[in-house]
């Protein structure tokens, strides 16, 4: 995909930068910041600066979370995916040799 030019406001500001990322994926972005960025001033009014490192650490904090979550899935699918191949090979489980 080619390189194109994005423009956007943003806290204020005006921001321009080139990127290739889909479209639909910046807007997507955009629009999630955007959503963290009422969040915070339904609160109250912040100085810009506070409002961009909130946003920061928010964005970070959902990050970690789902890194966690995708961590704990990928664990639990690994696990499934042995049992799985263990039944199939038709080798015992540990609970079925207590049994």
């Amino acid at each position: 995909m080619a390189n194109y030019e994005v423009t956007f406001e943003f806290l204020g500001q005006s921001f321009t930068f080139r990127s290739n990322l889909p479209e639909e994926d910046i807007k997507e972005v955009l629009a999630y910041l955007e959503g963290k960025k009422r969040e915070i001033e339904a609160l109250k009014k912040v100085p810009t600066y506070k409002l961009a490192i909130w946003l920061l650490m928010q964005v970070a904090y959902d990050y970690i979370r789902i890194k966690k979550e995708k961590e704990a899935l990928e664990a639990h699918l690994k696990a499934q995916l042995s049992k799985l191949d263990d039944f199939l090979r038709g080798t015992p489980q540990a609970s079925d040799a207590r049994e």
